[in-house]
Order: structure tokens, then C-alpha cells, then sequence
């Protein structure tokens, strides 16, 4: 399987993900291709970017990270990364939600699970209403 449609895949295995838990109803960012932006529409106030790999590493993590938040930046929006490797539970890094770290480092960032961002979202999403 080449890498595209493994992206892709991931995109939708994370939109069910995220619709089973929220009831939110997320879409592929098409028009991410041309002019880059992050994978997922309808998870604001989170720019949801979707990483699927065979195996991953902690500089796997690091860089998508860098890419999550200036994707995040152009739109400002919450950095959110999705991430899972083959035959292995999907990841959510967020940034600390504390005005006093700076979300672009890495080391201020939490690495939890989907139903955790889940009950965080349901929060930020009630809260943008």
C-alpha cells in the first residue's frame, strides 16, 4: 500500500474515531493538497492533522508535530495530531492548555488517548457555542 492511500485510510478511520466519540461529523480537507492546511474539516477549534505509518518514532512525532502547529498557525486554530502505527492504538497530541507554555515546543504537549480528546473537544465545543 503506498503511503497516499495509507493517509487516507487513517483520515477515515480517524473521522469514525472522532464521530463515535462526539458525535461530531468531520470531513477529508481536500483542498489540503494545493495549498496545504491541515487533514481534517469540522473539528474547530482543533486543525486535526492525521498521520499513519508502519511504525513510528519519537522524531516521527517531533516533526509532524512542527508541521501540526504551522498548519494550526495559518488558520488559528489548536494544534491537534492524530497519529497511530500499524497494529497500534491511535495517539492525540495536544498542546498544554496553559497560557504560559508556548504550544509550538513539543515538550509542552500532551500525548493522550482518543476518548480523553474527546471529553476535552466536547468541552472546547461547548464552549465555542
Amino acid at each position: 500500500m503506498n503511503a497516499r492511500n495509507k493517509g487516507r485510510r487513517g483520515e477515515r478511520e480517524t473521522i469514525e474515531v472522532i464521530k463515535s466519540l462526539t458525535g461530531l461529523q468531520c470531513e477529508v480537507n481536500y483542498s489540503q493538497t494545493y495549498g496545504g492546511g491541515h487533514d481534517l474539516l469540522g473539528g474547530e477549534p482543533y486543525a486535526i492533522e492525521v498521520k499513519r505509518r508502519k511504525a513510528v518514532t519519537p522524531g516521527d512525532v517531533r516533526q509532524w508535530w512542527k508541521q501540526t502547529v504551522e498548519q494550526a498557525e495559518k488558520i488559528e486554530l489548536i494544534p491537534c495530531l492524530w497519529y497511530r502505527a500499524d497494529r497500534a492504538q491511535w495517539q492525540v497530541v495536544i498542546p498544554h492548555t496553559s497560557k504560559h507554555f508556548p504550544e509550538k515546543d513539543f515538550n509542552c504537549t500532551a500525548t493522550i488517548t482518543p476518548e480523553l480528546w474527546a471529553e476535552i473537544a466536547k468541552e472546547k465545543f461547548n464552549g465555542s457555542q
